[in-house]
């Protein structure tokens, strides 16, 4: 029997599972395409990220004590369960892959040049693999305390607004609506990982519904809020000319600020900023880790021995670096399909598990 989680702890999984990664550069991917209108962007994001939460949680609901993953496996069979997971792994895989090279990117060009970068992924998988063997309430409580962080970026950027430019963000729709609908993908980018709810039916089994996809809903629009004001107040200060050439804006707009006792904000926010990559690594490390656990039929969300070897292995993985245009070029494409391959997966788990139910159904007459 699984221990049960609050719907505060709800919350702060799912905000975690998607704030972090994208944060420092958010602004320059999304203007790159919007332009002024950037914010308007994120905003369109959230709300497209709403229909995703909702196909989430009727997942979620319907799984019962297990998790949607060892779900998939009895309603689908063996062969057919097998197949949407693996595909389901490999893009996994692919957006872990990305948020860790973009996360060492960055690290060693602002904080950490003569660090090794496998000195760098190693500690970060050491304290995920830890954290994945944990009960899940540990990684409930940590993500509780990574939370309280979260308004320092708020609370930073507008100190910068002290500066801004009301004339960079206008006209708001110079990019025209398909550029926004474009910058929109990025943003929908940004929002991925809501996808550890597919892992945390047994938690609240006794929880209110309603009460779960409000949590949920709330948690995904927190996070719009920061990337819309973020992207906001980038675009403020920068303006469209400048920001297109800052690959970190947010960082750029810490390092500006200058007190008495404090002189680098920048390398504040940066060693704040691994607490969210954690959070994110562990969501998508934890996907990958069930998937393969329900596909070799295990009750446990993270089998000691396959988490060991995911571990492994996605460490190996990791350990091959890209430069800075092949990461740009990936990113470029992954911020176009990935957010259209992730809805197309869940809306392709739906579907399959009404035609089973239908079928059964059909069956039993």
């Amino acid at each position: 029997m699984k221990s049960k989680l609050g719907l505060f702890q709800l919350y702060c999984i799912v905000m975690q599972a998607q704030f972090g990664s994208a944060i420092i550069s958010i602004a320059h991917s999304v203007s790159e395409k919007s332009g002024p209108g950037g914010w308007v962007s994120c905003l369109l994001g959230g709300a497209a990220n709403s229909l995703f939460i909702y196909m989430l949680w009727r997942l979620m609901m319907s799984a019962g004590e297990r998790n949607v993953f060892q779900f998939l496996m009895q309603r689908l069979g063996g062969f057919g369960g097998r197949i949407i997971l693996t595909l389901s792994i490999l893009l996994y895989v692919l957006i872990l892959y990305i948020i860790l090279s973009g996360w060492l990117y960055t690290t060693e060009l602002w904080a950490y040049p003569r660090t090794p970068e496998w000195f760098l992924l190693l500690t970060l998988f050491g304290v995920c693999i830890y954290l994945a063997l944990q009960p899940f309430r540990v990684y409930a409580r940590f993500a509780v305390f990574c939370t309280l962080f979260m308004p320092l970026f708020i609370v930073l950027s507008g100190y910068m607004l002290k500066d801004w430019n009301p004339y960079h963000l206008l006209p708001i729709f110079e990019a025209g609506p398909l550029s926004i609908l474009d910058g929109a993908f990025v943003a929908l980018w940004g929002l991925t990982g809501a996808e550890i709810m597919l892992i945390l039916p047994g938690y609240f089994t006794n929880a209110d519904r309603v009460k779960v996809l409000r949590t949920a809903m709330y948690a995904s629009w927190t996070t719009t809020f920061f990337y819309a004001f973020c992207v906001f107040s980038s675009m403020a200060l920068f303006g469209k000319e400048m920001i297109v050439f800052i690959r970190e804006p947010l960082l750029y707009q810490m390092k500006a600020i200058s007190l008495n006792v404090i002189e680098r904000f920048d390398l504040i926010v940066l060693s704040i900023w691994i607490l969210f990559i954690l959070t994110s690594f562990y969501s998508y490390f934890m996907l990958i880790v069930s998937s393969i656990s329900a596909m070799l039929k295990k009750q446990q969300e993270a089998y000691k021995p396959i988490t060991y070897i995911c571990g492994s292995v996605l460490y190996i993985i990791c350990l091959y670096q890209l430069t800075a245009e092949q990461l740009d070029q990936l990113q470029t494409m992954t911020n176009r399909f990935a957010p259209l391959l992730t809805f197309g997966f869940i809306a392709c788990m739906l579907l399959l598990v009404w035609l089973a139910e239908l079928k059964n159904k059909l069956g039993g007459k």
